[in-house]
């Protein structure tokens, strides 16, 4: 066998067509505007890890800052204390101290552990995917990203952690929710994508993710970290796509819903 067992039971394609195929569905647009991340995940079962990471991330000074502010603040000083890396498939807790260490962390780890630090802040928080629809080599597979609730815009504000960015319509300030973003894209209408940082860089990966390729984003439901965390801990002999797979059997893994009429 030219490949070993484990990359077929990771990587084959059809294996990843039928687990994507087997926890996908469409939602009405109302399912996903009510959907909230918070709501599955309590703070008293985030675990400790990220509670002592908060610390360094705010210094104490959380409480005089808003909800944007906060959220700006935790995705700039993940981006700057993590370096990325291959995907890690571990537990959230065991995921960040990793990633910490600078042993890894691709876009939907730092979308994961961006979440738990928005629900022990008090950040209301949804998780994202992209689904690449283009044939593309460059811009083949997916992406993950996250989207917060921000009372001072009244608004649900689309950001990608990994690649320390918001998303803006031209010309205005007010960043752009996912469906708002979706929308735009498909009256072909100009999107402005900012760093988080200020620097005025250009990323060619980044536009051709979300701006030139044609994609699909789904939201990620059903995901219960402390189960997902269990699983992954008491089970970390087998793959991780096995793991995944036993959670769907279950009735306990990630769905993706995708938004009706888009």
């Amino acid at each position: 066998m030219s490949k070993p067992l484990n990359w077929y039971l990771k990587r084959h394609p059809l294996l990843y067509k039928i687990r994507f195929r087997l926890v996908s569905k469409n939602v009405s647009l109302n399912d996903i505007n009510n959907f909230c991340y918070n709501d599955i995940n309590k703070k008293n079962n985030i675990p400790k890890l990220f509670y002592e990471t908060n610390d360094l991330i705010f210094n104490e000074i959380s409480e005089k800052l808003s909800d944007f502010e906060k959220t700006k603040t935790i995705a700039i000083w993940l981006k700057k204390n993590i370096k990325g890396g291959p995907g890690l498939g571990k537990s959230s807790a065991t995921a960040l101290h990793k990633m910490i260490k600078g042993e890894g962390g691709v876009c939907s780890d730092f979308s994961q552990i961006f979440s738990n630090f928005c629900v022990i802040n008090n950040i209301k928080v949804k998780e994202w995917g992209l689904k690449s629809l283009s044939t593309d080599p460059k811009v083949s597979g997916g992406h993950s990203f996250n989207e917060v609730y921000c009372p001072e815009f009244q608004k649900w504000i689309m950001i990608d952690v990994a690649k320390s960015c918001l998303f803006y319509q031209s010309e205005l300030d007010i960043p752009l929710s996912t469906l708002e973003y979706m929308q735009l894209k498909k009256e072909k209408k100009q999107i402005d994508i900012r760093p988080l940082n200020g620097l005025d860089t250009t990323d060619n990966n980044l536009l051709n993710i979300f701006i030139l390729s044609n994609s699909m984003p789904f939201i990620i439901t059903n995901y219960d970290n402390k189960t997902v965390d269990y699983f992954l801990d008491k089970l970390d002999f087998f793959p991780v796509s096995i793991i995944h797979g036993l959670l769907i059997l279950l009735g306990k893994g990630y769905r993706f819903e995708f938004p009706e009429n888009f």
